[in-house]
């Protein structure tokens, strides 16, 4: 398979260990270069806000399915939270904070932390449908919202938290928001839904490309037949462009291709309307 893929799908050795380092690492540096820029925090307040901004979610999300948090549950999260943050902080010289502070080691931990994210969307869902594909309404063979909520919580968990309701709302829904929700709805349909019409309708239209794709990506038969994996791909893809695109060497982060397009949408429909021929109305008012 193409090392892209095995990229986005997490599938290389030690995935979860160096996954979760750069997850830390990202979060010690966004408190480093944000509310502790000066070194003024104490060591052990700095060091919880670093964690919580790289891992709210996995600490609290599972609180609402009733699931022990990996923070407790596997020793690899939080041990990656302390050695994260010693590399950030206490390494000699600030070597590792220099470094991570240049073009290569931003690239490094944006690549490696989105994948961790994308994850988090996949495996989130995975864990709704499981919990209640059983129990489905009696309106729709496969459970909806539940395996697109549950990993939307997990993506903005963090903002709710450090931000508060209102500081991370008021502007409008935020791009971890945005994200999460586009790529929540697709991978769930596509890869959950085998009954459903919109399951049904979107592998219809979708799936005859993606056996291209994925032949091109370098699968085999039986992965190029699987729905689950090519939903992985494309989220996954989708998601690193983005954190790349993002970054402010580029974009920037507020840039967002939902609210670039709803822009163009809209100042294409504002243009047919200036160019829309004046009302017999108007014209007697002009004569």
């Amino acid at each position: 398979m193409n090392q892209v893929v095995a990229l986005v799908t997490a599938n290389f050795p030690y995935a979860t260990e160096v996954l979760c380092l750069f997850m830390a690492i990202q979060g010690s540096m966004a408190v480093r270069n944000g509310a502790n820029s000066k070194k003024s925090m104490n060591w052990f307040h700095a060091f919880l806000k670093s964690t919580l901004t790289a891992y709210s979610g996995a600490t609290f999300t599972n609180i609402f399915m009733g699931r022990p948090t990996a923070m407790l549950s596997n020793d690899v999260f939080f041990g990656a939270c302390l050695i994260g943050f010693v590399i950030v902080n206490y390494l000699p010289m600030d070597v590792g904070y220099h470094f991570f502070n240049t073009f290569p080691g931003e690239l490094l931990h944006t690549v490696f932390s989105q994948v961790f994210r994308m994850g988090g969307v996949t495996g989130f869902s995975d864990a709704a449908y499981a919990a209640f594909k059983d129990t489905p309404s009696v309106w729709y063979p496969t459970p909806i919202f539940g395996p697109i909520l549950f990993p939307v919580a997990l993506g903005n968990m963090g903002g709710f938290f450090l931000n508060g309701f209102d500081g991370y709302l008021e502007k409008g829904m935020p791009w971890l928001f945005q994200q999460a929700f586009a790529c929540a709805i697709f991978y769930h349909f596509y890869a959950h839904d085998a009954e459903g019409y919109v399951g049904q309708s979107l592998r219809g239209f979708v799936k005859p490309l993606g056996i291209t794709f994925m032949t091109l990506m370098g699968a085999d038969e039986k992965e190029r037949e699987d729905d689950v994996l090519f939903a992985k791909v494309i989220v996954g893809m989708f998601m690193l462009a983005m954190a790349v695109v993002r970054m402010p060497q580029y974009l920037g982060p507020t840039y967002s291709p939902f609210t670039a397009l709803g822009g163009m949408l809209k100042s294409k429909k504002s243009k047919k309307v200036n160019a829309a021929p004046p009302s017999k109305k108007n014209k007697a008012k002009k004569q």
